[in-house]
């Protein structure tokens, strides 16, 4: 029981430490592009036109993917038959159509604009976290627990602890969102850091919360086999009607979490496609709503594929994998700013170079073990490599050559920060 929960305690310190460099670097360079921008100032374009291609058609598409299914597997509980084969003979299954409508709705909700997508992801996350309070609590006060049993360390390898991070890691995703949209937000320097820090806090805790309430329910030696370990201690606690009930919910906390990814990460497909990286239809934007509607189809296209390829432990395994070696570039840049170029946050952060220096070498350990596991791992590496090499090549046919960088401009078309309220070592603001 104490191994399971140090693995939440181990991803919420890994988010903590990334939310504090990543709000370092979002109250420095307040710009919407986030990771983009940074890697970008900090070690050019050629590793920027990196993270870019591997975010734009593998790591978003694939998260999009990932929670798709993972709200139909939810919603299967309720709904009998989705598992069934369309056609004899072909793995393709109700669950897979009704996840594809689910990725092209949601997009759909968010080609129509940023209001009608932040008044669904209002309802879609609120009403889910004061379901799951009330739940968690009223299994820690009714509940029994069950037998400890051995911790994870004694049957688990090395390997599937490695993918099991991967899945926590892909839980706390997100904490960066803020800085995709930092050039939105009032008082950067401040505002960026609170925010991220007190989200990441919070959700560490509720995790926790649940996860606890979830040994409550379950033993900790058959945990790892039960499909939906919050479906199963609803019905524990409620009987069958609360479980059909849970369910529900826990499908809208899914789909809130897709919808918000939708959002966010089309900033960086329409950002690499105006930069010359991706099809330059990417970047246009709609006459209407004046979203990048053709980025968000195309996302959604790519997703689908994902979709119809894996299954959700492949997918969530997959992506966590991409999306925590990206961070690490990510974080890796803050050494660059501070020591290179003697910048310093508007506002100073405890930790310092230590979160980096932890979120670095447990990323690194986690996704490098990850990829050594076997199975699908090597086809994946190679599809990435690809894209990576064929990237700019692609770039030259769809616009007729690549930009030259433009030292006064940034990725996306965006004009190059002064780096408002940023300080030098030993002077002020430039």
């Amino acid at each position: 029981m104490a191994s399971y929960l140090a693995l939440w305690v181990l991803g919420g310190v890994m988010a903590l430490a990334g939310a504090e460099v990543t709000a370092e670097l979002g109250s420095m360079f307040p710009q919407a592009g986030g990771d983009y921008v940074f890697l970008d100032r900090a070690f050019g374009r050629s590793i920027a036109r990196a993270w870019g291609l591997l975010a734009a058609l593998f790591s978003f598409p694939g998260s999009v993917a990932t929670l798709a299914v993972g709200a139909v597997d939810t919603l299967a509980t309720v709904l009998g038959g989705l598992a069934t084969q369309l056609i004899p003979g072909y793995p393709f299954t109700f669950k897979d159509i009704l996840a594809l409508a689910v990725v092209f709705l949601v997009t759909e909700f968010n080609r129509r604009g940023v209001t009608m997508a932040n008044r669904i992801q209002a309802v879609l996350t609120w009403t889910p976290i004061l379901v799951f309070v009330c739940i968690a609590v009223a299994m820690l006060l009714l509940g029994t627990p069950d037998e400890p049993g051995p911790g994870l360390h004694e049957h688990t390898k090395g390997s599937s602890l490695a993918a099991a991070f991967c899945a926590v890691f892909f839980t706390f995703s997100g904490w960066n969102v803020l800085t995709y949209v930092g050039g939105e937000v009032k008082a950067p320097g401040r505002t960026i850091p609170m925010a991220m820090l007190a989200a990441v806090v919070l959700a560490t805790i509720a995790y926790l919360v649940l996860n606890i309430a979830f040994l409550f329910a379950i033993p900790i030696t058959i945990l790892p086999e039960v499909p939906n370990a919050g479906v199963a201690m609803a019905e524990r606690l409620f009987g069958e009607v609360g479980k059909d009930a849970f369910a529900v919910v826990m499908t809208m906390a899914i789909l809130a979490g897709l919808n918000s990814t939708v959002m966010a990460s089309a900033r960086i497909t329409y950002a690499v496609a105006r930069d010359g990286y991706l099809w330059h239809k990417c970047a246009d934007l709609s006459p209407r709503h004046k979203t990048p509607s053709v980025a968000l189809f195309v996302q959604a296209v790519l997703a689908s594929v994902l979709v119809l390829t894996g299954s959700f432990s492949f997918l969530v395994t997959a992506t966590g994998a991409v999306i925590m070696l990206l961070s690490c570039v990510t974080i890796a840049s803050i050494f660059v700013f501070r020591t290179r170029m003697k910048l310093r946050p508007p506002m100073d952060l405890l930790g310092y170079p230590w979160t980096a220096i932890l979120f670095l070498a447990v990323g690194l350990m986690v996704a490098v073990s990850a990829f050594v596991s076997g199975g699908p791992w090597p086809v994946v590496g190679l599809v990435l490599a690809v894209l990576l090499a064929a990237g700019p090549k692609l770039a030259c046919l769809s616009q007729g050559g690549l930009p030259k960088k433009d030292p006064a401009r940034l990725p996306g078309g965006m004009e190059a920060p002064q780096v408002p309220g940023a300080r030098h070592e030993g002077g002020e603001s430039p």
